[in-house]
């Protein structure tokens, strides 16, 4: 493969001033010759293809012809293997220094889960990064009061549900993003309001709120599991009665609770459910996985870390989180068991037809971003997903649940120029997507030595590109 070398490593803040990619004119037009190109809606691969770019679109797709050299400029992969970009469907952004990590892991989209009270002003600050994914871009997070995280919107009644739904409509978030302590009546509210005013909400299952309810109420996408484990329990409404906000420890106990009271008629049916109403479940086995393990050496000592700035892996060290600073070690011990739970649950899920998106919920500990994503995704493989299928997580179902298959989520003519390039073929060993050759985002071409640039940089920044 014929790649642009690119100076010696820079700090990412004298990044915005250099040609880091190898930029793509207008109108140029570049062909990738000699690829594989897998199509993710039916998992066929196609051998030895030329894929033609112009500006920021895919122009063509076509069997590699010496009668017909490639146009332009061209990049002869040598039979790499062409994957559309990668989607992190739950992300949270604090440094606008971490955003090129997505770019150097072939992440070209991803789904911002804590945004900001004035969408329009974060947009801005966002826009600043000189090597950004597309970010969707969430509300702050709606709870109730008292908040788990500070910057919260709260809510105590039903007419200030829908008065905040719509502030946020105003605001410019692209959804609403709500928490486990949210009133029963102000979620109904609330769910309605966003219904009228066309914007969808997602996020946790708030604790007094059956997930068959959440579905009815047309949540569109609920997070990290959150309360499936009771609403697959035979004692699904007296383990909601004793859900209380604010007391995570003791949720846990009623998690447990309910696995030992798990009833399979029940989960089958609430999936069927899921199914036909396009309730998505985006399952973060990624963060499960971190608290889980955080009391191990040998996991908390992963060399991504040098790619962290040093306030990072400081707040990433349990004792320095309010969450986990009390936890003894049996509390890792039961976390590591429900971990199990989850990717069980998950394979059940898929089993059943449940529409499933890849999120890492970065920035929590040891969820790295754009690392992390393809954790997830061997993650899900674990849990009974086939390859195929975890790459539709992050790749065609993400253009699904958001609208725009148009333009994402598949390799074609009229598609986004968002691809990515590996050295190894990911349908036979989902581990192969860390393979990365080459990004093209919106049409812009990292070569492995770009990429490489921006993970060097990562171990230089400062830290200080705080978007708060």
């Amino acid at each position: 493969m014929r790649l642009r070398v690119l100076p010696a490593a820079l700090p990412l803040s004298l990044l915005a001033s250099l040609p880091l990619v190898a930029q793509t004119s207008p109108q140029e037009t570049t062909s990738i010759a000699h690829v594989t190109v897998i199509d993710v809606a039916t998992g066929k691969e196609l051998p030895d293809q030329t894929v033609v770019l112009r500006s920021d679109r895919i122009l063509s797709i076509a069997g590699s012809d010496p009668a017909n050299p490639p146009q332009g400029r061209v990049v002869d992969t040598h039979g790499g293997f062409l994957i559309p970009g990668l989607w992190d469907m739950h992300v949270h952004i604090q440094d606008l220094e971490d955003l090129p990590l997505y770019i150097a892991n072939g992440v070209t989209g991803v789904r911002m889960m804590f945004g900001a009270k004035d969408a329009r002003e974060l947009r801005a600050k966002l826009a600043a990064a000189p090597v950004s994914p597309e970010i969707i871009v969430g509300s702050a997070i709606v709870d109730g009061d008292p908040p788990v995280w500070p910057g919260s919107i709260l809510v105590h009644k039903p007419d200030e549900a829908r008065r905040i739904v719509d502030d946020i409509k105003a605001s410019g978030a692209d959804f609403v993003k709500i928490y486990n302590g949210i009133p029963r009546d102000a979620y109904f509210a609330l769910a309605d309001e966003a219904h009228k005013q066309n914007i969808p909400f997602v996020g946790h299952l708030p604790y007094q709120v059956r997930a068959s309810e959440a579905s009815d109420a047309s949540q569109r996408s609920i997070e990290h599991l959150d309360g499936i484990a009771i609403a697959c329990s035979r004692k699904e409404q007296s383990l909601i009665k004793e859900l209380q906000p604010g007391h995570y420890l003791e949720k846990m106990n009623l998690v447990v609770e309910a696995l030992h009271s798990f009833d399979a008629s029940q989960c089958q049916a609430l999936f069927e459910q899921f199914r036909r109403k396009g309730t998505w479940q985006v399952p973060t086995l990624t963060v499960h996985r971190g608290m889980a393990w955080m009391n191990d050496s040998h996991f908390t000592s992963d060399p991504r870390l040098a790619y962290m700035n040093g306030n990072v892996r400081y707040r990433w060290q349990p004792q320095n989180d309010f969450r986990f600073r009390r936890w003894p070690p049996a509390e890792f011990e039961l976390h590591r068991g429900l971990f199990n739970a989850d990717k069980q649950m998950v394979g059940l899920m898929f089993r059943a037809g449940v529409p499933l998106l890849a999120g890492t919920d970065a920035m929590n500990p040891f969820c790295f971003p754009g690392f992390s994503l393809h954790d997830e995704l061997a993650l899900l493989v674990e849990s009974g997903l086939t390859p195929l299928a975890s790459l539709q997580a992050a790749t065609l179902r993400p253009a699904e649940f958001l609208g725009r298959t148009e333009e994402l989520g598949l390799i074609a003519p009229g598609k986004r120029a968002d691809l990515v390039l590996l050295g190894a073929d990911p349908l036979a060993d989902i581990h192969s997507t860390t393979q990365i050759q080459a990004v093209w985002l919106h049409g812009k071409y990292f070569d492995r030595a770009a990429l490489n640039q921006l993970l060097e940089a990562a171990k230089h920044r400062s830290g200080k590109a705080k978007l708060q």
